[in-house]
């Protein structure tokens, strides 16, 4: 797979998190669902292909997963300050 290529698949998975991320903020729960599951799908057909998109969908599944089970909030960007700052707190 070509740079080129590479680069715009890892954009793709990371447009259909975002968007599982927003459908979710604002309640759109079956296309945040939805969203979330192309992401899985894109992965799962990157696996002998490439593994550095691979492995890139296999972290954004984990954060997507994180997510869904804390219960702090329903906003993903307001999350994820949240775990930043928290993780600045540790490294201090």
């Amino acid at each position: 797979m070509t740079p080129a290529v590479h680069n715009q698949k890892q954009t793709h998975l990371r447009q259909r998190f975002q968007q599982a991320c927003d459908a979710w903020s604002v309640g759109d729960y079956e296309l945040a669902i939805y969203r979330a599951s192309q992401v899985s799908e894109m992965t799962r057909s990157y696996r002998s292909i490439d593994s550095d998109l691979f492995w890139y969908g296999i972290r954004l599944s984990i954060v997507w997963s994180e997510f869904l089970l804390q219960e702090d909030t329903r906003d993903f960007n307001t999350w994820a300050v949240g775990q930043a700052c928290k993780a600045l707190r540790a490294a201090a």
